[in-house]
């Protein structure tokens, strides 16, 4: 009798959890060990296969090679405008170019004209000597043609214009300053977008004025002068 009861309360309980009626929860039972990793490689995608139309990345030309005439080399890396002069920048000027030497202008070369250049100018102030709050101006020249990348030594090329220096001289006069002194002086050359409207033998301070009003732009060298 007790086998007997034993038995059939073994058969409801076995009853009650069936869930083969979708009613009642059948008892987990925990894995005891994890599946093993899918080691597959992961599906590739085409670089074209959406990539490509969303335009964030193009697809490599065939043949696997860019072509670089395909691409323009950016402005910042073009040649920039630089002035060569026969010194170290800041150094003291040889006395040959000064009021105690030949008092001639020195040889001055230069690259990376600005594009639409139509004309360039060269002028030479004494930064440390001020005249109505103005630099002394020791040398304007203008009308320089912008396919030249030099001037010699004392040279002046034709169809270049020169302005009345504050010595009251036409063309150079190089450094001088009152014994006892250092000073600083720049040579500076200018690019402008369009031809002077001057004459030669106009004051310096009138020409210099219609070149800094049309310059593209400027580079310079400095020096300095004892006596």
């Amino acid at each position: 009798m007790l086998t007997a009861a034993v038995t059939a309360a073994l058969s409801l309980t076995a009853a009650a959890c069936d869930a083969g009626d979708g009613t009642r929860l059948q008892t987990p039972v925990a894995q005891t060990t994890l599946p093993p990793p899918d080691t597959a490689p992961l599906p590739s995608v085409a670089l074209d296969d959406g990539i490509g139309e969303a335009g964030n990345i193009d697809p490599v030309p065939p043949g696997g090679e860019l072509e670089l005439e395909e691409f323009e080399v950016p402005a910042s890396t073009q040649a920039t405008f630089q002035l060569f002069a026969p010194w170290v920048d800041g150094a003291a000027i040889d006395a040959r170019y000064t009021c105690d030497g030949l008092d001639i202008a020195p040889a001055l070369s230069w690259n990376g004209v600005p594009e639409g250049t139509a004309e360039l100018a060269i002028v030479v102030t004494d930064q440390d000597d001020l005249s109505s709050g103005q630099a002394f101006i020791h040398w304007v020249i203008g009308g320089i043609d912008p396919s030249l990348d030099r001037l010699d030594e004392g040279a002046v090329p034709p169809g270049a214009l020169q302005g009345i220096n504050f010595f009251g001289d036409v063309g150079y006069s190089g450094p001088c300053p009152p014994p006892g002194e250092t000073h600083e002086y720049r040579f500076t050359l200018y690019a402008l977008e369009q031809q002077l409207e001057a004459i030669d033998g106009s004051p310096s301070a009138e020409i210099l004025d219609l070149v800094t009003t049309v310059s593209i732009g400027a580079v310079s060298a400095t020096v300095t002068a004892t006596r």
